[in-house]
């Protein structure tokens, strides 16, 4: 039976994009990390977000804890257009617009100029200004599809992806190992790796010209192996014989 915890305060990481023109292009992106998330409510204006949240006990620490956290933003935003979800079960995102264009970055994310224990930048998706262009371009970001929209509940969002480089994808052979193909790729293209809390798009993955030459080479390997465990078979016929 879990016994009850107190209230904390959750881990935040956030990082920005800035665009002069383009809203779409003028955001926020935060993950409030909470293990095992559930019954998340978000509650949103220009000013100021505050999120409540539980987290379930389980084996080995069957605490259930209660977390709050609420920040004051730097400037004003757009609560309509928030999108948030629970990715994994494990960690609540949200991406927040901005109201104010321009290219020129948040100094800091909350309205007072302290530094907070418990908000940390976000180096997986942080890119400097000038650099914005091409990251967009590698399309690392977390796939809100199927996120709510504004203040309320959180959504399920997408359910958990079973163990990256378990038994494999079927692949050649049968023993494919997608997280040793992700580690020659260099985690595509750095922004958090897949799969984990930025989110994993496969479909997108499998589309990259990396990923499609690793395919490739591991296609041969395995026909080579195939090949060569013909010929073994025919020599022990022939010993046989």
């Amino acid at each position: 039976m879990s016994s009850e915890g107190k209230v904390l305060v959750p881990l935040l990481k956030w990082a920005q994009r800035s665009d002069e023109k383009d809203e779409e292009k003028n955001y926020l992106l935060i993950t409030i990390e909470i293990a095992d998330c559930s019954e998340p409510v978000l509650k949103i204006e220009p000013t100021y977000f505050e999120l409540t949240a539980n987290s379930k006990g389980h084996v080995g620490d069957e605490t259930a804890n209660k977390y709050k956290l609420h920040i004051d933003f730097f400037k004003e935003i757009l609560p309509d257009k928030t999108l948030h979800k629970v990715a994994n079960g494990q960690h609540y995102f949200l991406k927040i617009y901005k109201k104010d264009l321009g290219l020129e970055y948040w100094p800091r994310l909350t309205k007072e100029k302290v530094k907070y224990q418990y908000i940390k930048t976000d180096f997986d998706k942080w890119v400097d200004e000038d650099e914005q262009d091409e990251l967009d371009a590698d399309n690392n970001e977390m796939d809100f599809s199927g996120a709510g929209m504004g203040a309320g509940m959180g959504g399920a969002g997408m359910p958990g992806m079973p163990g990256m480089g378990g038994p494999g994808m079927g692949g050649a052979g049968g023993n494919f190992d997608l997280s040793q193909l992700m580690a020659g790729m260099g985690g595509m293209g750095g922004a958090g790796g897949a799969g984990g809390a930025n989110g994993f798009n496969l479909e997108e993955m499998m589309k990259d010209p990396k990923m499609q030459e690793l395919l490739a080479k591991e296609a041969k390997v395995s026909a080579k192996e195939v090949d060569g465990e013909d010929d073994d078979e025919e020599e022990n016929a022939e010993e046989k014989k």
